[in-house]
């Protein structure tokens, strides 16, 4: 499995541009630097959120959906904060977080298919287990698919430039791989801690498919491919199949429901926290590192 990740890793263009222009310095300065960086991209967005929701309660009227929308659109920050900060404070290629100009359309529709295909099977096992039950639909909902799917892309993929795009690259610059994957998943398991119904099923399998993104944003050499499946993961989760997302209600087209709240099925946090979806993202994380592509 290691040795998998490290020949993805040493033939990532991504990760060797990260690699460009490092100074020497020593580990203390280093984790202080990054420390500053993180923070401020931290706060950098918080601050422009802010700005973006007093914007909108000028503009829009007070309706749960618009504002989920808005909070979701609000991640586009993300990527031009990382631009500035690897570009002005780092000086180093926007190729280096990921962003790669090949391919970029079908990365996209790879990475939906994945995390749709990821979601659906979670769905299907918990209904074979008797663990969710479906409730019905709600046709009107319709109108919110395209508007939701784009608001979770934007979400997710800034969520993927923050931790895997810029944090992973930025700590492979001076240590390995799995260093990096494990650093930067941490930071992205406590970006959730203060969401709703947060447990240790929950962090653990925040952990795990923060380290399959990892695997993908390595293999496959660009931001897209988990920007996306983890924006297919999110959708469905709530606007398909009517979970809650992390913890957060939204609108679906399907209704489909825990029946109760346990450790199989998942608790308030939604199947997240449940041993069902460990379940399909380690089997995830296995086909990502051992499955072979078919060459042409």
């Amino acid at each position: 499995m290691l040795n998998n990740i490290k020949k993805f890793a040493d033939n990532s263009q991504t990760l060797k541009e990260a690699r460009e222009n490092v100074k020497e310095r020593s580990i203390i300065i280093d984790a202080l630097i990054f420390i500053g960086l993180f923070l401020l991209l931290f706060f950098g967005t918080l601050a422009l959120n802010i700005v973006l929701d007093l914007i909108t309660l000028t503009v829009l009227p007070k309706v749960n959906v618009y504002w989920q929308l808005v909070s979701l659109f609000g991640f586009i920050f993300i990527p031009i904060l990382v631009y500035i900060m690897v570009r002005k404070l780092e000086n180093r290629s926007f190729r280096s977080v990921g962003f790669s100009k090949d391919n970029i359309l079908p990365s996209i529709l790879r990475g939906l298919g994945i995390g749709f295909i990821m979601f659906l099977t979670v769905v299907i096992i918990g209904l074979i287990s008797g663990q969710y039950k479906y409730q019905g639909y709600n046709p009107s909902s319709i109108i919110l698919l395209i508007p939701f799917l784009l608001a979770f892309f934007v979400q997710s993929l800034g969520e993927e430039f923050e931790t895997r795009g810029w944090a992973m690259t930025y700590i492979y610059k001076r240590h390995n791989i799995i260093a990096a994957i494990i650093i930067s998943n941490v930071l992205f398991s406590m970006a959730h801690l203060f969401n709703s119904g947060i447990d240790i099923v929950s962090l653990i399998n925040i952990f795990l498919v923060g380290v399959f993104f990892a695997i993908l944003f390595i293999r496959y050499d660009n931001i897209w491919i988990c920007g996306s499946a983890h924006a297919a993961w999110n959708f469905s989760q709530g606007i398909l199949f009517g979970f809650n997302v992390s913890g957060q209600t939204t609108p679906s087209l399907l209704k489909f429901s825990q029946v109760g709240e346990n450790i199989i099925g998942g608790g308030t946090f939604g199947p997240e926290s449940g041993l069902i979806a460990t379940f399909v993202i380690i089997a995830a994380l296995i086909l990502s590192l051992y499955i072979k592509e078919n060459k042409t």
